[in-house]
């Protein structure tokens, strides 16, 4: 299982072609010449070798250089990095960077259904140490302005600052400040030939219009009696696709109101999916992950509201060691992991599939996921 989830999805394509992009620039292996438009094209934001951005406002097109329909926007450099100011919210940011990326959809700006052009969201500012430069001690001069836990900090580097040379590449994630509807982390990953540290900030992640109408608190409500509406699963104007996401570690409770009773879920994160840029809602999927107790009582509590008969959950999760073999059960590397779902329509144009994935006997806090998703219409 994924303990990541959700949270994952939207950012996974851009970091995934940076990854390539440092690999290239840490090995001198291979060309990205498709990063280099954005050097000298049309409205780029290059002053001589330095390039700014103010994060105190919310960005636009124009303060980044896009043109045209184009929804992503980098510069790169090979040899003389780039003098990289960013004004955020805490103070004044200083790096010094190969590549800077910018895009709107979190996958390389890729827009699949050419809805259009959109305002840049997420930033990630590449920087190059090489190795036996101290990568700790940069990241914890720059804490405060990142919003990074000192201890994070240097519980994660170590092993990236003191070489190059590990044996199998080193990565790590630290999560720095959430401020209104901007958030900041920072990505790092061990090479060969140095370190590559992603400074990366993100609009609208955590906080925006959308998500602040439902979510009050730590709670946010969905009735389910009937086919939600856009504001109900927090969908900005536009966009095809809604998120509400936590911060690692962190949850907020959806109360479900469905004909048959009441459902608390203690989610991790919340997606779904609409017919068009304006279009009512197609799809959802909430999941929460947990320990093997937790799974335990949230599929009781679900089985109970969705008329899930309590023999078939107490037959799903029984190990296959107590007697029969599981017909759910596989081996795992903890123990013997089950999966099952049980598809429930609930309301009229409302059904609700529930998957339960869990390793019996692992004694962590994501041992087991149920994931209810949704369908409408």
């Amino acid at each position: 299982m994924d303990p990541s989830g959700l949270r994952a999805g939207p950012r996974r394509g851009v970091v995934i072609a940076l990854l390539l992009a440092a690999v290239c620039l840490l090995s001198g292996g291979c060309s990205v010449v498709e990063l280099r438009s954005g050097n000298n094209a049309p409205g780029s934001v290059l002053d001589g070798n330095r390039l700014s951005f103010d994060l105190t406002t919310r960005p636009t097109r124009a303060d980044v250089g896009m043109t045209g329909d184009k929804n992503f926007k980098a510069y790169q450099r090979d040899e003389e990095d780039f003098a990289v100011t960013v004004q955020l919210p805490t103070g004044t940011l200083q790096i010094p960077a190969r590549i800077v990326s910018i895009d709107t959809d979190g996958a390389g700006g890729v827009d699949a259904y050419g809805d259009g052009p959109r305002e840049p969201k997420f930033f990630s500012i590449n920087r190059k140490f090489a190795p036996g430069e101290n990568v700790t001690a940069s990241l914890l001069a720059d804490a405060d302005l990142l919003g990074l836990d000192p201890a994070d900090i240097t519980r994660v580097t170590p092993g990236l600052s003191a070489s190059g040379k590990a044996p199998v590449p080193q990565a790590g994630v630290l999560y720095g400040f959430v401020d209104g509807w901007l958030s900041a982390q920072v990505q790092l990953r061990s090479f060969e030939t140095g370190v590559q540290v992603l400074y990366e900030f993100e609009v609208d992640v955590y906080h925006n219009p959308a998500i602040d109408r439902v979510l009050v608190d730590g709670r946010m409500p969905l009735d389910l009696t009937h086919p939600p509406d856009r504001e109900a699963l927090a969908f900005l104007p536009g966009y095809r696709d809604a998120y509400v996401n936590t911060r690692p570690g962190d949850v907020f409770t959806i109360d479900v109101t469905l004909p048959t009773g009441r459902l608390t879920v203690t989610a991790d994160g919340l997606s779904a999916r609409a017919t068009g840029p304006d279009g009512p809602p197609i799809s959802a999927e909430v999941y929460e992950n947990g320990t093997e107790a937790q799974t335990r009582q949230r599929l009781d509590a679900a089985a109970t509201v969705l008329g899930i008969d309590p023999a078939e959950v107490t037959a799903t999760l029984t190990p296959s060691t107590s007697g029969a073999p599981n017909p759910w059960g596989s081996q795992a590397s903890f123990g013997e992991r089950v999966q099952r779902s049980w598809d429930r329509p609930v309301a009229p144009g409302v059904s609700i599939d529930v998957r339960v994935d869990m390793t019996l006997g692992r004694a962590d806090e994501f041992a087991g996921s149920i994931r209810y998703q949704l369908a409408f219409g």
